[in-house]
């Protein structure tokens, strides 16, 4: 029995709010009792980001705009890793998103966080942002780019459906990977385990064939004399 999926085609700035993450007028000062969460390029680490990672900075002006909270969407717009996570926190936690870090929010309920953050981390997707971005040394994503690219809507089922086998699949690999590097290990401690003993009996060889040597010697001279 074949199931029929009704699809949505539509372009990311018309299904979600994407704003540009706040711009540091100074460098960063660190102000760790008054200062305010925030949440950097080089915290966006995985697909899931906790909002727990953020440092607190002395940040000034109105900073509403900036706000990241559980369930919004992170995108890398500088550097050659242009993809997307989500953030994760508990409830009231947030933080303020500094460039070039930008922040993704549905404008709707018929559209899941996790499954634009998956739709921009696709291969389609990201030549889209490959034709769009802009600099030779320091590579950047513009806001419009990211507001044209293509998104395919499917129903929330289908959504959950996607995400859910995406998360499985990554976490397959991961544990994958971690039986692999124990499989590496401990080949490793046996093949030194091998030298070790190989090391031992030669060493044992070595000494008995010099106490024999030493015995030999002895009754050689005890005839002689």
């Amino acid at each position: 029995m074949s199931m029929t999926y009704i699809i949505k085609n539509i372009n990311l700035g018309e299904a979600c709010e994407i704003r540009a993450g706040y711009a540091a007028r100074t460098a960063l000062t660190e102000d760790a009792e008054k200062g305010v969460p925030a949440i950097q390029l080089r915290d966006l680490q995985g697909e899931r980001v906790s909002l727990s990672v953020a440092g607190k900075y002395a940040l000034d002006g109105k900073l509403d705009r900036y706000l990241v909270e559980h369930g919004d969407v992170l995108f890398r717009s500088r550097g050659d890793n242009n993809t997307a996570s989500i953030a994760i926190g508990g409830a009231g936690e947030a933080a303020v998103a500094l460039l070039p870090v930008m922040v993704i929010r549905p404008s709707g309920d018929d559209l899941l966080p996790e499954y634009v953050a998956w739709s921009i981390n696709q291969h389609e997707a990201q030549r889209h942002l490959d034709l769009g971005a802009r600099g030779t040394k320091l590579r950047m994503i513009p806001k419009e780019c990211l507001e044209t690219l293509p998104l395919h809507i499917p129903s929330l089922a289908v959504q959950r459906m996607i995400t859910e086998l995406d998360a499985l699949s990554a976490t397959e690999t991961r544990l994958l990977h971690e039986l692999a590097d124990t499989k590496r290990k401990f080949t490793r401690f046996a093949m030194l385990q091998q030298v070790r003993n190989a090391q031992l009996h030669g060493n044992e060889a070595e000494h008995n064939g010099a106490h024999r040597s030493s015995k030999s010697s002895g009754k050689s001279q005890r005839t002689n004399s």
